[in-house]
C-alpha cells in the first residue's frame, strides 16, 4: 500500500521582532508597518525590530536613511530593494553588462541559491545604479 505525499508548499513564515518576538504586521507596506526597521545583510533581511524595541540611535539611522531615499527620488531615481540584479540586455539573447549586483551573483554561484533575487533587464547603457542602505538607486539616462 503506497501513500501519496502531500505537495510541499512554501509558506512564508510571518516575521518577528528579532528581540521580543511580537509579529511585524503582515503587510509590510502598511501603516502599522511604517516604524519598523530592518537591517539588511549580504542582501537578506537579516534583523527586523519592531517600534518599542528600537534604540534612539536606530530611530536616528532609520530616519537617515528614509530621508536618503526620499531626497534620491527627488532626483529621479526609482529604489529597489536587495537582493536585486540590475543589467542592460536581455538575460538570454544578449546578456549585456551588469550594473549592479555582482555581489548577488557571486553569492549565487558560491552557494546555489537564488531565492528572491529580483531582475531588472533591458536598462539603457547610461544608466546609473548607486547602491543605498537596503537596496539600489536607479537613474535612467539623462538625469
Amino acid at each position: 500500500m503506497s501513500r501519496k505525499k502531500r505537495p510541499q508548499s512554501r509558506i512564508a513564515k510571518r516575521l518577528r521582532c528579532s528581540r521580543c518576538g511580537c509579529f511585524a504586521p503582515r503587510d509590510l507596506t502598511s501603516k502599522a508597518a511604517e516604524n519598523w526597521s530592518g537591517k539588511w545583510v549580504e542582501g537578506r533581511l537579516a534583523v527586523i525590530v519592531c517600534p518599542p524595541c528600537q534604540t534612539p540611535l536606530e530611530n536616528a539611522e532609520a530616519a537617515a536613511n528614509e530621508a536618503e531615499v526620499t531626497v534620491r527620488r527627488a532626483e529621479g531615481g526609482t529604489f529597489l530593494p536587495d537582493p536585486v540584479l540590475c543589467i542592460t540586455g536581455t538575460t538570454l539573447e544578449d546578456p549585456g553588462t551588469v550594473l549592479y549586483g555582482r555581489d548577488h551573483l557571486q553569492r549565487i554561484r558560491a552557494r546555489g541559491q537564488a531565492e528572491n533575487l529580483g531582475l531588472v533587464s533591458d536598462l539603457p547603457l547610461d544608466t546609473r545604479c548607486v547602491p543605498i542602505v537596503g537596496g539600489v538607486m536607479i537613474y535612467p539616462p539623462g538625469r
